[in-house]
């Protein structure tokens, strides 16, 4: 994407940390999109996400009509979406469409590729006990995700995605125009002590699937 003076500015990633114990990761995966990456980057925050870094409210700039409002703000600024870790509990309230804070609202204002806006991509990479991770309502709610990009084969998309028995992360890149993509947990140690499956996926991991979404700004 040009500016008017012929440069090329940076891509601009809006990063979205939710209440998981995964989120100790976030700051190093915000130095490393900058360093590494080259991205501009913009961190927010849910309220759970406050047990590790600070955030502000959505509404306190706000005060009259034609103010500007922040989740349509980070919306146009941004060019694709990371949200790491992405815990349960808001992998819920996304599949739902609930908008009860910023990331919320953002997600559901989010380019999804309907009407005349173009779409932009969404990365998700959840970050929960295996239980939680294993329950079928995850796999369902990726489901209903994954449908809210706009093209023409979602509804065989969803079938092919309801005939498997689990969640394939290779599924939902397998389709380039559609730009809603998981980022698959890891099989480690958890917070909990258990062994499974559940856990962010590497730094390093999330840094490739941020770099091959780039060019789709």
């Amino acid at each position: 994407m040009s500016i008017p003076n012929g440069h090329q500015r940076r891509p601009r990633i809006l990063f979205a940390v939710t209440g998981s114990v995964a989120a100790v990761k976030g700051p190093e995966i915000a130095v490393r999109l900058v360093k590494e990456l080259g991205f501009d980057v913009r961190i927010l925050l849910t309220h759970g996400g406050e047990n590790f870094w600070n955030a502000d409210d959505e509404w306190k700039e706000w005060q009259k009509l034609g103010d500007p409002v922040l989740h349509i703000n980070l919306r146009d600024w941004a060019d694709l979406l990371l949200v790491a870790p992405l815990s349960a509990h808001t992998l819920a309230k996304i599949s739902n469409g609930l908008c009860d804070d910023t990331l919320s609202c953002v997600l559901r204002a989010w380019d999804y590729g309907h009407g005349l806006r173009p779409g932009k991509p969404l990365l998700l990479a959840p970050a929960m006990n295996t239980a939680m991770w294993e329950h079928p309502l995850t796999k369902l709610q990726l489901q209903t995700i994954q449908g809210f990009w706009n093209t023409a084969d979602t509804t065989s998309r969803r079938q092919q995605l309801s005939s498997s028995s689990t969640y394939n992360d290779d599924e939902s890149s397998s389709n380039d125009n559609n730009t809603v993509h998981i980022i698959s947990p890891q099989v480690k140690n958890l917070a909990c002590g258990e062994i499974g499956n559940g856990a962010l996926a590497s730094v390093d991991e999330i840094l490739k699937v941020c770099r091959s979404h780039a060019h789709k700004r």
